[in-house]
């Protein structure tokens, strides 16, 4: 089984890296290293890494691994993700529609990963800020779309 690479998107590729980005890769790739034999073929896997909520923004900060899987290298990725809390059902997360194209994501190849970091809009997550780890959070992908664009 080929080992899953995690790339910078092509919209990212001239950030200056600071320690602490760095540090989040080195994180990802161990753990794309560790468990990404796991996933199935054949498709786009988001993965959760954490929730960052602020509380004042009524905003959550969710660190996915978007990897794909799909045998085919794609550069246009459009889906529909919908987010919520484990232990409280009350907590409402916007749906978030995203749409990657090939500006931001350049070529992704098949076994190639990318960290995405996504703020969403929340109601009723609790009082003050709050890190939500990754078994917090419950997730699913709808309507996913992905393609090379000539």
């Amino acid at each position: 089984m080929e080992k899953i690479e995690l790339i910078l998107p092509k919209a990212h590729q001239k950030v200056q890296i600071t320690p602490a980005m760095q540090r989040e890769m080195d994180d990802v790739q161990r753990e794309l290293l560790d468990k990404g034999n796991r996933l199935d073929e054949g498709k786009i896997h988001v993965i959760i890494s954490k929730g960052f909520y602020k509380h004042d923004k009524k905003m959550m900060t969710i660190a996915t691994v978007i990897v794909n899987k799909t045998n085919q290298d794609i550069n246009t990725l459009k889906m529909t993700l919908k987010f919520g809390l484990r232990d409280n059902v009350k907590a409402q997360f916007a749906p978030m529609n995203a749409m990657l194209d090939e500006e931001f994501l350049g070529l992704l190849k098949n076994n190639q990963a990318f960290i995405l970091h996504i703020n969403v809009p929340v109601k009723d997550v609790g009082e003050g800020d709050h890190v939500f780890e990754p078994r917090d959070i419950v997730g699913q992908i709808d309507n996913v779309e992905y393609f090379i664009q000539h």
